[in-house]
């Protein structure tokens, strides 16, 4: 007879939180970065982006400044199959991708965003993934889980007939949502949408 009991891992939510929660204090004590201006560095791990002032945007009502508009991961190469390869700029490489969506958008400026990160070394980095999923519980960013769309890649060949995210509605300009034939988003819903955003 199947017995659930039988595969659940039993292990307190606090020796979890005794791990994950001063990674977190350390986290929110890491220094601010202009996006358009962070150090070369080397190494895997979390970071989060910023918004300095919302005026001006279409966030204004709903995101206050220097709130966590977005959380992300980035992990060393091979992970997920269990290798273990050099971690070079992983994270940084990261944020340069997010900086270029950014200078691409029409109506964002990168003078406006700032970044901070958390590196993770040797094990410490299979941490990475539970860590950023922590982050995003905690901040609940609005580019995440509510806006879609800001952390995606180009389409692959063949995939360029689907509709442009959410994020690339509320920000054209990125080189391949503007080669995207699918039917295009309601703006004006998105925004409403945003006036809902429960940002804490």
């Amino acid at each position: 007879m199947f017995d659930i009991n039988n595969h659940i891992a039993k292990i307190a939510d606090s020796k979890i939180e005794a791990v994950i929660k001063p990674a977190f204090i350390f986290f929110e004590n890491t220094p601010y970065y202009q996006i358009s201006n962070f150090p070369q560095f080397e190494g895997a791990g979390v970071y989060a982006l910023f918004l300095k002032s919302t005026i001006n945007t279409c966030y204004h009502e709903c995101l206050p400044a220097m709130y966590p508009i977005y959380i992300g991961k980035a992990a060393p190469s091979g992970s997920r199959q269990g290798k273990k390869n050099t971690v070079g700029k992983t994270l940084r490489n990261r944020l340069q991708k997010h900086l270029r969506s950014i200078e691409q958008a029409e109506n964002l400026n990168t003078d406006d965003f700032l970044c901070r990160f958390m590196i993770f070394q040797n094990l410490a980095t299979d941490m990475i993934s539970a860590m950023e999923s922590y982050l995003i519980r905690q901040y609940n960013p609005l580019w995440n889980s509510y806006i879609d769309g800001f952390g995606i890649n180009a389409p692959g060949a063949g995939r360029y007939n689907q509709s442009p995210s959410e994020w690339d509605t509320l920000h054209p300009g990125r080189y391949y949502a503007k080669q995207l034939t699918g039917e295009p988003r309601n703006k004006a819903q998105i925004l409403t949408k945003l006036q809902n955003y429960p940002s804490t």
